[in-house]
């Protein structure tokens, strides 16, 4: 954004003559009416996520209730249980859209050092129930050389990483393997999520971090969810400086990496103070 608050998007690209670089040229697309829009949808649907919590928490709070005032019938407990389990599921999908509002603006990002260790074992903790229930065998395999800790807000990191491995417990048949790894680099540590699952196709995998996408496979779309869980993701990696990406074959599996940087800058640590 420039200093008239306008917003453009820059490219450049080679000038190549016989072979040689002669120059660049690089233009400068308005994009700021976009970027408006897009504003305006994610405070409409903040704001209207916001005003479903208190409705939502009334629905379920009273359909458990039912079975205290009077004695349901069998056919009438499956229709009650049927009431929660869809609150339930709206009420995940208004956290998530919370969640990412928030995310995006940075509210709340609390910075500290983080235990690498105490975070995977959090999360792998966390989706054991779901891995069982599927055979699905999860494996820690963590290099000598990994840093002690990292720069992040803990409840962001954990969620990130947590969505990263349910999402390859979700997409992985029975029997199969997740595997969890961590990959140091200079600066930073990568967390490598491997799945042995169906696999995404290439058309898919460019829009995969986008909100409410969901992938155009039978399979993908068998399993239940909202399309937010990767861009969630996508913008906890971004707003700690980090990226997130894909490797994946058909058939084959999926390798997700998430990429934070080991430090992070003056203004981000002062928010914890």
């Amino acid at each position: 954004m420039l200093s008239d608050k306008r917003t453009y998007l820059a490219t450049a690209s080679s000038v190549v003559v016989e072979g040689r670089r002669i120059g660049r040229v690089c233009i400068m697309r308005d994009v700021t009416h976009f970027k408006e829009l897009d504003s305006l949808k994610s405070e409409f649907v903040a704001t209207v996520s916001h005003d479903l919590r208190s409705p939502l928490t009334l629905m379920r709070g009273y359909a458990t209730m039912l079975d205290t005032v009077g004695e349901l019938n069998e056919q009438q407990q499956g229709y009650v249980k049927k009431i929660i389990s869809g609150v339930e599921n709206m009420s995940r999908l208004v956290n998530n859209l919370l969640d990412l509002g928030r995310i995006e603006i940075g509210v709340g990002l609390q910075v500290e050092h983080v235990t690498v260790l105490d975070i995977i074992e959090r999360v792998t903790s966390a989706v054991q129930l779901q891995a069982a229930q599927k055979n699905i065998a999860l494996n820690v395999e963590l290099p000598k050389d990994m840093p002690h800790a990292v720069e992040a807000d803990q409840a962001l990191l954990h969620q990130a990483l947590y969505n990263l491995v349910e999402n390859a417990v979700k997409y992985t048949p029975e029997n199969g393997r997740v595997f969890i790894r961590t990959i140091s680099q200079p600066d930073y540590l990568i967390f490598a999520i491997e799945d042995s699952g169906i696999g995404i196709t290439p058309e898919d995998i460019p829009h995969l971090f986008e909100k409410f996408y969901r992938g155009k496979q039978r399979e993908a779309r068998s399993q239940p969810g909202s399309g937010l869980g990767l861009a969630i993701v996508h913008s906890i990696a971004e707003s700690h400086r980090g990226r997130v990406w894909v490797e994946s074959a058909i058939g084959k599996g999926s390798t997700f990496y998430l990429q934070i940087p080991l430090t992070q800058p003056k203004e981000f640590k002062s928010i914890s103070s």
